[in-house]
């Protein structure tokens, strides 16, 4: 059975009821949902909710449904603050970055993707500004290729000023200027089971850097005490950085980051982790598999400012901790598990339950 695309409020009342009965193991994760979808979970390390500081979001809750397959389909459904889940259906290329409001969900359908080929003031995929309570899922996001033109906001993803976002089962390849920025106070976020990569050979750009393949700036300047001081708060489980990421793996400023059986196992790493001021880092049960991984595992931008980092039960790389200053050790307390590093590379590279889109949404259509 395949459904139309509905125009009015009547038919979208209908599509909702429907959708919402044959997708509840992929809902947007309301509190009420969590019990049935652990019944379809992909992989039993992956509870298909957001976890740790994202633990909040519930995004478009299934409320008014609708399934896109154009640019201009997708900015619409995307706009405004009111809940709205949003289908991507095939390839979407997009010729300016689309602009996502609060209370969404998009999420792709098996084998979704949204490009931006734009090397100019153009590029990047979704700029979330001021914007609250938004979940992506399932799609491939392809930028240009690495092109360092010096200048903000122009990800794949960049967050700005945002909070409670969710970012699951994602390939974020490419991107610009960077493939996923969290800047300017965002906070709460989850980025879980999903998987950043370059594979376009870089262009040399106007910044200055000709290997331009950094994929997540958290926190965007030194100077920025007044926005970032107390946010900047993400928790990211089970994602994988690989080939051609050159660092920023993530780069930390100001916020507490919990990395959890995440993957590093490229070749291109100048540095795999930045401690930036007065970051504060737990990394828990991550592999580091490949000898760039292991020999650039970390990198210190501290500039003699304090900063935290444990790194707790990792492969390839020791337990250690390192610290200065005053600031309190960031030790998490929310409820989570952990699996095994040695376990990593098998369970996040597995093509039909591992990071990346690999949801089967195709029940839907």
């Amino acid at each position: 059975m395949m459904f139309k695309k509905v125009h009015n409020s009547a038919e979208f009342l209908n599509l909702a009821g429907f959708l919402l009965a044959i997708t509840v193991a992929f809902s947007s994760c309301s509190k009420e949902d969590n019990s049935t979808q652990d019944k379809d979970t992909p992989s039993i390390y992956d509870n298909l909710k957001p976890i740790g500081f994202g633990e909040r979001i519930t995004g478009g809750n299934n409320q008014n449904i609708s399934i896109v397959s154009t640019s201009t389909e997708l900015a619409q459904a995307v706009s405004g603050t009111n809940p709205a889940t949003v289908y991507v259906e095939g390839d979407i290329t997009l010729e300016q970055m689309i602009s996502v409001g609060s209370n969404k969900s998009i999420i792709g359908l098996k084998g979704a993707t949204i490009s931006n080929l734009n090397r100019n003031e153009n590029a990047g995929i979704f700029l979330l500004n001021g914007s609250n309570n938004v979940i992506i899922r399932n799609l491939t996001l392809l930028g240009p290729g690495a092109y360092d033109i010096d200048a903000n906001y122009s990800d794949n993803i960049s967050l700005i000023g945002s909070k409670y976002v969710w970012v699951d089962h994602c390939d974020i390849q490419d991107g610009i200027d960077g493939n996923f920025d969290i800047v300017e106070g965002s906070d709460s976020i989850c980025v879980s089971w999903t998987r950043f990569r370059y594979l376009i050979e870089p262009w040399s750009g106007e910044g200055g850097d000709d290997r331009h393949c950094y994929c997540n700036l958290i926190g965007n300047s030194n100077e920025t005490t007044h926005l970032d001081e107390g946010h900047l708060n993400c928790t990211f489980v089970c994602c994988w950085w690989g080939e051609g990421c050159v660092g920023r793996c993530p780069r930390v400023r100001f916020g507490k980051v919990h990395l959890i059986n995440c993957l590093y196992d490229g070749n291109d790493y100048e540095y795999c982790i930045g401690c930036g001021v007065y970051s504060n880092i737990y990394v828990e049960n991550c592999a580091f598999t490949s000898n760039q991984a292991k020999q650039n595992a970390l990198q210190d931008y501290t500039r003699d400012t304090d900063f935290n980092i444990n790194i707790v039960g990792c492969s390839g790389i020791d337990d250690i901790t390192l610290s200065r200053g005053n600031r309190e050790q960031f030790i998490p307390t929310y409820n989570y598990s952990a699996f095994n590093s040695d376990l990593v590379t098998s369970v996040l590279t597995d093509e039909n339950s591992g990071a990346g889109p690999t949801l089967d949404t195709k029940m839907i259509k």
